[in-house]
Order: C-alpha cells, then structure tokens, then sequence
C-alpha cells in the first residue's frame, strides 16, 4: 500500500450497473465519480458477469462457468485431486494473464480499459477494480457430495489463492494504464458470519482472506479493500489485513461504532474505511446529499467520541453507494452515482 495514501472521501463506486451498453455503463462511471472510477459488472447484459460465474475461468479447472449462464460447476468433468492438480501447475507455472478476465464475461472491463486509455493521462488520479470474495466464491458452489466447498478446506484455499492471482492480474492490467489501483474483494457472504446459515471459524475466514491477499500483494501492487453490504465482524478484515473496509454505512454504520480500536488500527497503518453512504436496494429516490452527508457526518462525530482522531478519519476515507446497483433501472443508478459523488463533495467541504 503506498505511503502516501489519503484519499479525503474520493468517491468511487461498486460492483454491478443494470446497463445492458456497456459503452454507456462506462460513460455514466467516468463522468461522475473522476477521482476514483470503477469498471461496471452487467449482469442484465449477460448473466455470467454475476460475480461467480465472472470469476470461474479464472479458477479452472476447479470450477467451470459457461458463457451465458449464472451457473458454477466444480471439476470440470475431473476428479476432485485432478482439478486441484491441475489447477496449481497453472498457479504456479503458469502466466498470470490465464487469470485475467475473458471478454465474453466482462464487457463492462474491457469498456472501461478502452475509456480510460483514451482518457488524457490526468484524468481520474485512481482506478478502482474488483474480485469476488473468497468466501462468496467458495460458498456458492456445491461439491459433488452437494455440500458447499467452502467446507472443502483444501479446495477452498486453492479458491482463495486463485481470486488473488486474479486480483492481480486485474491490477496489473489497471496499473498499466499509468494510475493507481484499488481492489475489493467483495464478500456479501460476510454477512452471514457468526449465524447458524455460515457455520464458519474466524480462524477460516482469516486463513482464506489472508491466502488471497498473500497471493495478490506477491504478483502486483494495489490496495485491497473488502465490501461486505451487511453487518459482519469488522474487526475481522482488519485482522485478516485488507487496507480498506467498506461497509453499507447508511443501513449498517451503527455497527462499526462498536469497533473503534479496530478502526483505529486500521486507520494508523494508513488503512481507511470507505464509507457506503448512499442507498441501493433501500433507495427511494427522495434522498439528498445534505441528508446522506448529515448522516454520515453523525457518525463520524461517533467514531470521535470514541476516541479517533479528526485527521484520521478525514483523510482516510472514501464514500461509495451501498452496493451494486444491478437490480435498478439506470435512471436509478445515475442518481445514486449522482449522490455519491455530492456526499463526497460535502464532506470535503465540512470535514476535511
């Protein structure tokens, strides 16, 4: 992670858009959030840009994922030993470009890397990409025994070190269009931590974050963040090591309060919490940025009476929309790329 970073509430955005153009989904992005731009996953356009299937090649031959199709197969057809075999003779003898997104399931990328190449070289300072999770991945997808390799301690890890040479073949590629990156695993499966639905050790999920982690700061530099749009143990990611914890802070930012020594060590080792003050699946489509920053601001006044620093939390921040917005018509999402970057605006202005 550079030394040197303080993003001072640089708005960027995640995951899914609901643009079936993918020209567009990128226009709407760029034109909107210029400190810190993502590329926009479009699940309406092709269902294998889902955050599973999109990630499957690049786990071959553990898993297998047609074009087209929102279904996650594990082997390909191999035995399990087979498959893990084969796969880590591609970890590790391998080139990291057989880890790099595939066309046919990311149109929104390769827009993106069009665009921005094309962009003047002090356009957008930062760029910002994403990975599934480990656990999201791992998770998703049944064993031919039907239950859920996440339970396949083995096979899960190889995931995990799989999702990392992903994320860094997707840093390097961003990397060398001349800016900065930022990578989020994104883990909504966090959510369910600690309930009877993810019978799950903190031990496991640090070992799984930790292997991806490992695995993509050792092939390309970027700054991890973890997205997890619920509630979740944060003081977890902090441990597992990420650099960036992003939460639905406008649902769930109650939450975090309860984590202040967490907080703060993250943010002492130049870490910062992006801060998802704009609503996605709860969006009504009467919020303003006055309300969403005030809403933002109370916590932050939270998280400083219990003890962080003003400074730190100023300029280690980012604001983002809560989630994806792959559910909600475009007129939607363009408002809420809107908001997010007026919140970032304002909080600029009154905070920093």
């Amino acid at each position: 992670m550079p030394d040197d970073f303080k993003p001072s509430f640089a708005a960027t955005g995640i995951g899914t858009l609901p643009h079936r153009d993918p020209k567009a989904a990128v226009s709407d992005v760029l034109t909107r959030l210029k400190d810190m731009p993502y590329w926009p996953q479009l699940p309406q356009l092709d269902p294998s840009e889902d955050m599973n299937p999109q990630y499957a090649p690049a786990l071959a031959p553990l898993l297998t994922a047609a074009s087209g199709s929102r279904q996650v197969t594990p082997f390909g057809g191999l035995s399990r030993e087979e498959a893990l075999a084969a796969f880590y003779e591609r970890l590790f003898g391998g080139s990291l470009d057989s880890f790099a997104l595939e066309p046919a399931m990311a149109a929104g990328y390769f827009a993106f890397l069009e665009a921005v190449q094309e962009a003047p070289a002090e356009a957008f300072p930062w760029l910002k990409g994403h990975v599934t999770g480990p656990i999201t991945m791992s998770l998703g997808v049944a064993g031919p025994d039907d239950k859920s390799l996440l339970y396949d301690d083995e096979v899960a890890e190889a995931i995990a070190r799989g999702l990392g040479a992903a994320a860094a073949a997707q840093a390097q590629r961003l990397s060398a269009l001349g800016r900065p990156v930022m990578i989020f695993f994104d883990e909504p499966a966090l959510s369910g931590f600690g309930s009877a639905f993810t019978p799950i050790s903190r031990e496991r999920v640090l070992a799984l974050l930790g292997a991806s982690f490992e695995e993509a700061r050792a092939r390309a530099d970027m700054v991890i963040g973890v997205h997890c749009c619920g509630n979740t143990d944060w003081s977890l990611l902090v441990d597992a090591g990420a650099d960036v914890l992003n939460l639905d802070s406008e649902g769930f930012g109650q939450h975090l309060l309860l984590y202040p020594e967490s907080v703060r060590a993250l943010l002492e080792r130049g870490g910062a919490v992006a801060w998802g003050a704009v609503p996605t699946a709860e969006y009504k489509g009467n919020e303003t940025a006055k309300g969403l920053w005030a809403s933002l601001h109370a916590l932050l006044k939270g998280m400083e009476e219990k003890g962080l620093p003003h400074e730190l939390l100023a300029t280690q921040a980012l604001v983002t929309p809560a989630c994806g917005m792959g559910t909600l018509s475009e007129d939607q999402s363009r408002a809420i790329l809107d908001l997010t970057a007026q919140v970032s605006e304002l909080a600029r202005e009154h905070y920093l």
